[in-house]
């Protein structure tokens, strides 16, 4: 992994060196720096494949420059391709390959690339620019464009360094405290876009870049590469076979590599697949809160399967103190994602990095094969939206609250789905997915603009909207997987993903979603939806399929336990270590006084009367510690 930042056009003096520490801590091992007269750029580096001094970049063959962040999995075929041809290499690193394929293929390369990536490609000879994005969106790629000029960075922070005029989106915010996330190309200010994940851009000197998406999702009516009449078995014996051709790929490293591993399906799948195709012990790693309740401990299910998979693996016990730990991840996230999922990948990433540069994790295995209760909710929501009772059992969960202690909680996720069969099936899954139904005037002290001043005259359009949005998909490709290639266009790629990359390369560890491989998941989308989940919502079968993959290398009582996820104690927390950050936030008007004394408090008072408002709260502690850092004022 690597943090790059990059200006077409004339750069302020020590411009760029400022705006390029806003990357350093992407790159730790080398740094490169390039100045021609329309393009200026500097490189950070984490060196992990052909790590020595040739793969510095920025990178030059020929008329055409490279600035890459990200793996290339299939370099070594690429290269082999091009050394058919005649290319000579100097390197053994996977960016060499890339300025030779933009020569012979231009824009039609980006989808032969399987990988992570974000790109930045300067012709010398056109004086033209090309950016990409990778089909995911696991490596961010931010872009200014103002006063005639370009600017690219790999983190938006860095553009609060540079010579740009920014103000803070609103209408931003309110988007990320209602679904914890901001969707591209929408960023936390006005001036600034986000790149969409699966997608390219061109432009030149005194030009706006023009868009285009080189990745769609596969159609729902595409043929299947699989017997629709094979039984379970049959098709788990297959999967594994991707299963395993996907993973092995993701090996690719010339550093330290391990697992971390939760002790869930996904994890402990990737760690079982790596472990069979190698020689020496898989080093895995778990984390866990010094003194925590247990149903947020699942290091005994990881310590089960590393014994049985013979891993050499360590629990890493981590004693945070909340209330720094929160100001730390607010620095490491140059754009917040509310998501409480990102304390202890913050944490694990922090203690394994001494041991280890690159990690694998299991993010993306529940959106590609049904592991969320919700795609089961969504498939009965039509036929339960005349459940007899249904206000009684409301007022019934209501009057009880959420559970104080459990992870799961799953009264609350009762009362919400409840809830969302008096609306329609789309209506009903942005509920489940919300975390607040309020109204933005009831959050924010400011109006709302909808369209941010400097932007570009066409508004790119974000990936799920490029696909038709949430009502096209659940049309087109069923109740069940339409909510599941939803989320891979939102969830996936502007909530895991951004907490997955910023609290990894906060400590300079690369880490890799196995599961992301672009075979695998266009099998998995296609894939009939009885294969991922069945039975009904009090009564969860979820991962059908993978759960059958899993069973082939797995202790069944660990495949088969419910699903816990990856979170840390927060409700617990606010409660406790965060009360008096609490407390504060009450007293005034918060985020720089755009958010509502008001509205926080009503929060907060829901919260300490026993429902779970911990994710909004959560996410407004965190946005305002990040909004201090920058000194937003209103």
């Amino acid at each position: 992994m690597c943090g790059f930042v990059a200006v077409v056009g004339r750069v302020g003096e020590g411009e760029l060196e400022r705006m390029a520490q806003a990357v350093a801590l992407r790159g730790p091992d080398d740094r490169g720096e390039l100045h021609r007269s329309a393009f200026h750029a500097i490189h950070h580096r984490l060196s992990i494949i052909g790590p020595d001094v040739r793969g510095r970049q920025p990178m030059t063959i020929g008329n055409i420059t490279v600035l890459f962040n990200g793996c290339i999995y299939n370099y070594p075929q690429l290269r082999r391709e091009l050394e058919a041809d005649g290319v000579v290499f100097v390197s053994a690193t996977d960016t060499e390959v890339l300025p030779h394929l933009f020569a012979r293929y231009g824009t039609e390369m980006f989808a032969r690339l399987n990988g992570m990536f974000a790109l930045v490609l300067w012709d010398a000879a056109t004086q033209q620019v090309t950016i990409a994005r990778d089909r995911c969106g696991e490596k961010p790629l931010f872009l200014c464009q103002q006063a005639g000029r370009i600017g690219l960075a790999s983190t938006l922070s860095a553009f609060e360094r540079g010579d740009w005029q920014l103000t803070p989106n609103v209408l931003a915010v309110g988007r990320l405290l209602t679904t914890m996330r901001v969707e591209p190309p929408m960023t936390l200010y006005g001036e600034v876009q986000q790149l969409p994940s699966g997608c390219w851009a061109q432009g030149s000197l005194g030009a706006e870049l023009t868009l285009n998406r080189f990745y769609r999702l596969p159609p729902p009516n595409a043929d299947h590469d699989f017997d629709r009449n094979c039984t379970l078995p049959q098709l788990a014996q297959e999967a594994e076979q991707r299963i395993d051709a996907a993973f092995a790929m993701r090996r690719l490293s010339d550093r330290p590599l391990g697992v971390f591993l939760s002790g869930g399906v996904d994890s402990s799948l990737i760690a079982a697949s790596l472990t069979a195709a190698g020689s020496a012990p898989l080093r895995t790693f778990a984390v866990r809160f010094a003194g925590g309740d247990d149903d947020y401990d699942e290091t005994p299910f990881a310590a089960k399967v590393a014994r049985h998979l013979g891993c050499d693996h360590q629990c890493l016990v981590v004693q945070p103190d909340a209330d720094a730990t929160l100001d730390a991840m607010a620095a490491a996230f140059d754009q917040p994602v509310t998501n409480a999922a990102a304390l202890p990948t913050y944490l694990i990433s922090q203690a394994a990095k001494g041991l280890v540069d690159v990690a694998l994790s299991g993010v993306g295995g529940d959106e590609l094969f049904g592991g969320y209760p919700r795609y089961l909710g969504l498939a009965w929501h039509p036929r339960l939206q005349h459940l007899p009772g249904r206000g009684a059992a409301l007022a019934l969960l209501h009057q009880v609250g959420d559970s104080a202690t459990s992870s799961r909680n799953l009264r609350g996720r009762l009362r919400r789905f409840l809830l969302g069969l008096s609306q329609t099936p789309a209506d009903a899954y942005r509920h489940w997915m919300g975390t607040t139904d309020a109204e933005l005037a009831e959050m924010l002290t400011q109006p709302v603009v909808q369209s941010p001043d400097g932007w570009p005259t066409t508004a790119w359009p974000s990936a799920a909207e490029d696909h038709g949005g949430l009502e096209s998909l659940l049309a087109g490709y069923g109740m069940v997987n339409g909510a599941m290639a939803y989320d891979q266009l939102t969830y996936l790629a502007d909530d895991l993903l951004p907490v997955a990359d910023r609290m990894s390369m906060a400590h300079g560890l690369e880490l890799r979603a196995p599961f992301l491989d672009p075979d695998l998941m266009r099998y998995a989308l296609q894939l009939d939806a009885r294969f991922k989940v069945a039975g009904m919502p009090w009564r969860e079968g979820l991962k059908i399929l993978l759960k059958a993959v899993a069973c082939r290398r797995l202790p069944r009582e660990v495949v088969h336990r419910p699903k816990q996820g990856f979170m840390a104690p927060l409700k617990l927390w606010l409660r406790q270590e965060l009360r008096g950050a609490m407390e504060d936030l009450t007293s005034r008007n918060p985020v720089g006084g755009l958010i509502r004394r008001s509205f926080v408090q009503a929060q907060w008072q829901r919260h300490l009367a026993g429902e779970d408002r911990s994710d909004m709260l959560w996410g407004i502690l965190l946005l305002d510690r990040w909004a201090a850092q920058r000194g937003w004022i209103f």
